[in-house]
């Protein structure tokens, strides 16, 4: 008996309480909140206020570098500026990254808290959920590549502002990473147990 009420000890160690969905909530609802803070309230107060926008230009430089012996640059480099007096055409396109991640950490976030409403009701396994955890990893993969050309994109037309000098050794380029992909595939494999307890559950209910 012994043994089995230390069994017992060390499996709700893990188990989560009603406690643990009101934390989980609560840091759900501060990674969401802090996404649109950053990506939808700062920068329409930068406007309001006229701040200065920071930017990153990426440029090509062949001399004027002193480098290690054996060393070789790629001729790439990447600057971080200070955009004073912005027009709203320039703040809009530095802020189209912070736009797009606050959306899907909207979406996310939404979807999350659905999925611990359920689970904390005692009904986890369901076809909702299922739709659920597909659509978060669509978000992360679709959303996650999107974020990735809305930085690039947002760089690069730094290059072609008036502010800066027209010259050859402007660069366009965009950063690709498959993390995004990754995480969907990750997803997507818990999509699928979900489904299958979702079977086993309907089996069950039909057996008695």
């Amino acid at each position: 008996m012994g043994t089995k009420a230390s069994g017992a000890t060390k499996s709700d160690w893990f188990k989560f309480k009603r406690a643990d969905y009101f934390a989980a909530k609560i840091i759900l609802g501060v990674a969401v909140v802090g996404s649109v803070m950053s990506g939808l309230v700062q920068p329409v107060v930068d406007a309001i206020t006229n701040a200065p926008l920071p930017a990153s230009y990426t440029t090509k430089v062949t001399s004027g570098i002193e480098l290690p012996r054996g060393a070789t640059h790629d001729g790439l480099v990447a600057v971080d500026l200070v955009l004073q007096n912005a027009t709203m055409g320039e703040r809009f396109t530095q802020a189209l990254p912070g736009l797009v991640f606050a959306g899907l950490a909207i979406a996310v976030g939404w979807l999350l808290f659905q999925l611990l409403r359920s689970t904390e009701s005692g009904e986890p396994f369901t076809t909702r959920n299922v739709r659920r955890i597909n659509t978060i990893a669509l978000i992360f993969g679709a959303g996650g590549i999107l974020a990735q050309y809305a930085e690039g994109f947002a760089d690069s037309m730094v290059t072609i502002t008036r502010r800066l000098p027209t010259t050859p050794n402007q660069f366009f380029g965009f950063s690709f990473s498959l993390e995004p992909l990754v995480a969907m595939l990750v997803i997507l494999l818990l999509a699928e147990v979900f489904r299958r307890g979702v079977k086993l559950r309907d089996d069950v209910e039909g057996l008695v």
